[in-house]
């Protein structure tokens, strides 16, 4: 005959010390003494108890215990008096014990709901933020793009600039030639009229 697999010993070992941990958990919470073999997740009308829990661990009480994972086992271990509780049967359905979980239940749904108000307004402004960075940022190149232009044309106007300055030089220098130049003449003209005879017309 074959021996167990690892596998399924640990299995076992897990579902027995879920079977306890739940078994001694109904006690302390209702007075109510489970064996631990019969401890169920799925109860009916006729159980001493059944469980409350968030809707986060509604997965752990939708199937019979024997046909739980490790990882539930684990799970319930864990989770026990934190997320999810035992109740006592419809007949005391509303004990003040129960009153109190059920109240720290809708207590953690509001505040759920509160955090995803909060997160969304988070996003919304984060959302806004990116935007206007965007829009930043586009104004930015486009001022930047207008600036290297703006700097381009200095550049061009500045150049141009130097060329008529460079223009206006030349002519003022070539005005100062042919004033002088001009003067020369003159002054060689005279000279010549000086050195020539006189005529009989002129005396």
């Amino acid at each position: 005959m074959a021996s167990p697999r690892p596998s399924n010993i640990d299995r076992a070992k897990w579902r027995a010390k879920c079977r306890e941990t739940l078994s001694e958990h109904i006690k302390n919470r209702l007075g109510i003494s489970i064996e631990p073999s019969e401890v169920r997740l799925m109860t009916n009308a006729e159980d001493p108890y059944s469980w409350k829990y968030l809707p986060t661990r509604a997965h752990l009480f939708e199937k019979s215990l024997s046909k739980h994972s490790i990882g539930a086992y684990m799970e319930l271990c864990r989770e026990v008096g934190a997320s999810f509780e035992a109740v006592a049967g419809k007949h005391v359905l509303f004990a003040g014990a129960e009153e109190n979980f059920t109240a720290r239940i809708l207590e953690l749904e509001t505040e759920n709901s509160t955090l995803k108000s909060e997160a969304s307004r988070w996003r919304d402004a984060a959302a806004v933020e990116a935007q206007l960075k965007r829009e930043a940022e586009e104004a930015t190149n486009q001022l930047g793009a207008m600036l290297h232009t703006a700097n381009l044309e200095n550049q061009h106007l500045q150049s141009h600039i130097r060329k008529q300055d460079s223009l206006a030089e030349a002519f003022r220098k070539s005005a100062i030639d042919s004033h002088q130049i001009a003067n020369e003449a003159s002054a060689i003209l005279e000279r010549l009229k000086s050195s020539l005879p006189l005529t009989d017309d002129a005396c």
